[in-house]
C-alpha cells in the first residue's frame, strides 16, 4: 500500500487535508491492529475513493460512513 500514502501525503497538501488526515488515522490503526499490514478488504469499506480527471490517476480519499464510525471508535 506504499502508494496509498503516496497519494494520501499528496492530498495533504490540497483543500482535502482533514480528509486525508482521517483516512490516515485510519490507516496507521488498521496497521497497527493487523501487524504492521493493511488489508484492502479492511480499508475499502472504511474510506470512499474519488478519481478526478483524466486519465483517473488522481485519488481523493475520505472516510465513509463506516469510516467515521471507526474513528470515533478509535479516538
Amino acid at each position: 500500500m506504499g502508494k496509498l500514502l503516496d497519494n494520501l501525503n499528496k492530498q495533504l497538501k490540497t483543500e482535502y487535508k482533514q480528509d486525508a488526515e482521517d483516512c490516515l488515522k485510519i490507516y496507521n490503526k488498521l496497521k497497527e491492529m493487523d501487524g504492521g499490514s493493511v488489508w484492502d478488504s479492511k480499508w475499502k469499506p472504511l474510506t470512499d475513493v474519488t478519481f478526478e480527471g483524466f486519465p483517473s490517476s488522481n485519488r481523493r480519499y475520505k472516510p465513509s460512513a463506516m469510516g467515521y464510525i471507526f474513528l470515533k471508535g478509535i479516538s
